[in-house]
């Protein structure tokens, strides 16, 4: 995904505004790749761990909504979300945004999706009936297509207002495989589980690692990365 987005403008010294960078996963690879960074991110708890991961000459945190961020005046190469941009207010963000970017720049957007709705593998066939009975109000459907994987959807989202041209579109589709202590991190990090009442969460948790290790201890578990990338009319 990083590669597509050299090929737009991340580049040594290239300015980059990104839209709420979390602790930082995105802003650090970003980083790394010489950019500097401005990272707007309204918690002010992640933004204070953003700084102290990550602090430095190229990076700047803006502890604020995106829609009432004050941006510097400069113009930024490209604009990036990761696996936030449905927080924002498109009305108020795309021209804000059409504005921010220099002639040419790139605004680029992605999620990454766990498992893949193309591939449901039995390791998601088990789960619909783990959720049922610690969450039954979420749809788990493995072949239910999410929002970041509907393509036409986010495509006209992204182009409301004429700011922005013509979306490309990358889905990139990779695979990770779990072992049951890291399934238990990885949905542990999860909102909806970790929201759970503690001794609900450490029995879903518990049930959740059982699964893993009755296919083996290991698991195949296909994800989609879907990229979402544009550049302004004006």
């Amino acid at each position: 995904m990083f590669e597509l987005l050299a090929e737009r403008g991340l580049t040594a010294g290239a300015r980059v505004l990104e839209i709420g960078s979390g602790t930082g996963q995105a802003t650090g690879e970003l980083l790394a790749r010489g950019a500097d960074v401005v990272a707007v991110e309204p918690g002010p708890g992640m933004a204070e761990l953003l700084t102290a991961r990550l602090g430095g000459d190229r990076l700047r945190v803006v502890c604020a909504d995106f829609e009432d961020a004050q941006l510097p005046d400069a113009p930024f190469d490209l604009a990036t979300s990761a696996t936030a941009f449905h927080w924002v207010r498109p009305d108020v963000a795309l021209p804000k945004l059409a504005r921010a970017l220099r002639p040419g720049g790139w605004l680029a957007v992605w999620w990454t999706v766990f498992g893949d709705p193309e591939n449901p593998t039995p390791f998601r066939w088990d789960l619909p009936a783990l959720y049922d009975r610690y969450l039954p109000h979420e749809r788990r459907d493995p072949t239910f297509v999410p929002g970041p994987l509907r393509v036409d959807s986010w495509t006209d989202e992204l182009r409301q207002g004429g700011w922005f041209g013509p979306v490309e579109v990358e889905l990139i589709r990779w695979e990770h495989r779990l072992t049951a202590a890291g399934a238990r991190r990885l949905f542990g990090s999860f909102p909806n589980v970790n929201g759970l009442p503690a001794a609900r969460r450490e029995a879903f948790l518990d049930e959740l690692g059982a699964l893993v290790d009755e296919r083996g201890g290991e698991v195949a578990d296909p994800y989609v990365t879907a990229v979402y990338l544009t550049r302004p009319t004006r």
